[in-house]
């Protein structure tokens, strides 16, 4: 259940093409034009029942859903939480917390002690997400060892989904024995829903807007009933996947500047133009206005890939023609469970993020750390949390620090539902003189 099976595939599509076989029923695919066919908006590839039934707790959540018509119904509950006004509201409370980080990491440098990126970019991004879904801080910040019982639920969570895509039966197993420790499966998401249980119950005791008051209040007006376990469901996915991406990316990024002096001096002095003292604070806007932070954050992004597990798709009933090759339906048989039937041998295809981010004909020597690949005209900017956050927290960061060591010079990083870097990405500063 270990290793890095989409580094892997990827080194076999360069040797052997764009398709691949890598199951009985599942090809993988590596090619720009047939992702856009598989995955585009009108696409008539829908999702695999099989593979994403393992995501799930007590209820389908808007990662897991099959049904396209069910799935724009939930999209339209959540989208509004996540528009440009929504977020920049959040601007303050990603300042402040990225300042009392940047504190930390001070009192670090003055200590001599080496810095965990990783951990501590985790708690950031745990605190994010957090209050910006309950209205509350997890308070991972505060924790002098950087460490999180919600981490270890990551963790197994990650390694839950590895089984129950092997081993489906054990998902339904644990739906009728959930009251028992089975040591056996390290079941994460039964811990997570835990954690997001105790999340709804501080929510309520607060006025300020959160997400999930948001989506709630979105269903009321469209008559919509959300159950309690369908919040729970879409809470753990935000714990997931809103964490440790932003986490990873920041710190692999980081891991890179630091080792390029050229390149972070660079965007120092981009960052200086907006934060000529320790205690400014630039707007989104202006921070979007900076074109090499803008392409700092955008190859540290590429080069991480913190999302990459693929997504299979089942090939149509009439089947599908590509570049020479035919692939089938294929229906040979399904599994039905007391929850949902399961078409365990249709055809599938899939493919993922890393394919076309560290292909070297779109990005020559894709493993190389280069910003300036990205300095061309753009005038789209995507106002997502994960993006403005790590906007924040690398400008200040860099005003803030000098290069000394980075204690290893290569990641190692292990893929799951997102990219975890198996070590702390310690590093050791110096301060930068006001």
């Amino acid at each position: 259940m270990r290793g890095n099976p989409h580094v892997e595939i990827l080194d076999l599509h360069r040797k052997y093409g764009p398709m691949l076989r890598i199951s009985p029923n599942e090809i993988s695919i590596n090619d720009p034009e047939a992702s856009s066919i598989i995955y585009g908006q009108n696409s008539k590839f829908e999702k695999s029942r099989y593979f994403y039934r393992a995501f799930e707790d007590q209820a389908p959540n808007l990662f897991t859903i099959c049904n396209r018509q069910q799935h724009a119904m939930d999209k339209s509950l959540i989208s509004h939480a996540f528009s440009r006004a929504n977020i920049i509201q959040h601007e303050g409370s990603i300042y402040d917390k990225s300042l009392h980080l940047m504190g930390r990491f001070t009192q670090s440098v003055k200590d001599g002690h080496i810095i965990p990126l990783f951990p501590a970019f985790r708690c950031m991004t745990l605190d994010t997400i957090s209050e910006f879904a309950f209205g509350k801080s997890a308070g991972a910040l505060h924790l002098a060892d950087y460490k999180s019982a919600i981490f270890e639920a990551i963790d197994k969570a990650t390694h839950s989904v590895h089984f129950f895509q092997h081993f489906p039966i054990l998902r339904e197993l644990l739906r009728w024995t959930s009251y028992y420790n089975l040591s056996a499966v390290p079941n994460g998401f039964l811990e997570l829903g835990k954690i997001s249980e105790s999340g709804f119950q501080r929510m309520h005791t607060t006025e300020t807007w959160t997400m999930f008051k948001n989506m709630m209040s979105a269903a009321e007006k469209k008559s919509r009933e959300l159950t309690k376990d369908h919040l729970i469901s879409e809470a753990i996915v935000m714990f997931v996947a809103g964490t440790d991406t932003t986490a990873a990316a920041l710190a692999v990024t980081l891991h890179h500047l630091l080792q390029q002096p050229d390149i972070y001096r660079q965007l120092q002095d981009e960052v200086r133009t907006v934060i000529p003292t320790l205690d400014s604070r630039p707007t989104v806007p202006e921070l979007d206005a900076l074109p090499f932070l803008n392409a700092c954050v955008k190859e540290g992004l590429r080069i991480s890939c913190p999302s990459r597990t693929r997504l299979p798709r089942t090939v149509p009933a009439n089947g599908w023609s590509f570049r020479g090759y035919h692939l089938p339906a294929g229906v040979c048989t399904s599994r039905s469970s007391p929850h949902t039937k399961t078409d365990l041998w249709k055809t599938e295809v899939s493919a993922t993020p890393l394919y076309a981010l560290h292909d070297e004909v779109m990005f020559p020597n894709p493993t190389t750390y280069n910003p300036e690949r990205w300095l061309v005209d753009e005038d789209r900017r995507r106002e997502i949390l994960s993006l403005i956050e790590q906007k924040i927290v690398l400008s200040m960061f860099v005003r803030r620090f000098n290069p000394h060591t980075v204690v290893r010079k290569n990641l190692n990083i292990k893929e799951g539902i997102t990219v975890v870097l198996n070590d702390e990405v310690g590093v050791r500063l110096d301060l930068v003189a006001n």
